[in-house]
Parts: C-alpha cells; structure tokens; sequence
C-alpha cells in the first residue's frame, strides 16, 4: 500500500518463519538447493529430506545450499547441514553452503564451520558455472 515501506524478501519470511526449500537444477547433475525461513528442529526434517534425496535419489554430482533468505537456525539444522556434507562426501557428490544471511553466517563463524561448509570439497568433480 502506499506510503507503507516495502518489505525485502528477508523480513517477508521473518513475518512467516515456516520453512521454505525450493530445489533448481545446475548445468552437470548438479541442483541448487534454496532455503527459506526458519531451520529449526520442527522444521529440518524437511530440509534434510530434500538433501538426502538429492544425493540418495537423484543422485546430484553437487548440491549447493543457498541460504540467503534463511531467518533463523538452530543447532539441529546446522547438524543437518554437517551430516548433510558428510554424507555427500561419503557418495561421491559433494554440498556445500552458499550465500549465507548474516545470521547464518554469524552462527557458522561462531562454531568455526564457515570456511568448512562454504568450500566445495571438489570430491565430486564438479564446478560450478564461471555465471554462478
């Protein structure tokens, strides 16, 4: 409406903090994973469903994890995301974190994960586009 302030897409999920997970597809099988919202432990299981799949099911050479618009996350959503790498790793694919929001890239500082889930490991052999 007028003369209301326009919301950025980050305070919009603020306002609704369910858990949104949207996956696009990369040149090389490989998948972009988009998430949105709140991870917490009533919400992960979603998201784990959707990185797990992506290496069990589709068998993704690389899954990246974009966490740009993510509000808030709990220290079950960060194990997801480690158990997550690690069970990539373990299938020949890789998954990493890309652009998190400042919340997010806050509490991956805090427990020294940052620089650990924001690197492709390159097990998979897969780069992503010179574009991405």
């Amino acid at each position: 409406m007028e003369g209301e302030p326009s919301m950025s897409p980050a305070d919009r999920f603020g306002v609704f903090p369910e858990l949104h997970v949207t996956v696009e597809p990369l040149p090389g099988q490989a998948l972009r994973v988009r998430v949105a919202g709140e991870v917490t432990m009533e919400s992960v299981a979603e998201l784990k469903s959707v990185l797990f799949r992506a290496i069990d099911d589709v068998r993704a050479r690389a899954v990246e994890v974009d966490l740009a618009m993510v509000t808030f996350i709990d220290s079950t959503g960060i194990g997801k995301l480690v158990s997550a790498r690690a069970h990539a790793i373990s299938n020949n694919s890789d998954l990493w974190v890309v652009n998190p929001s400042p919340g997010v890239r806050r509490v991956l500082s805090m427990l020294g994960l940052l620089e650990v889930l924001s690197t492709p490991t390159g097990n998979s052999g897969w780069a992503p586009p010179k574009s991405a």
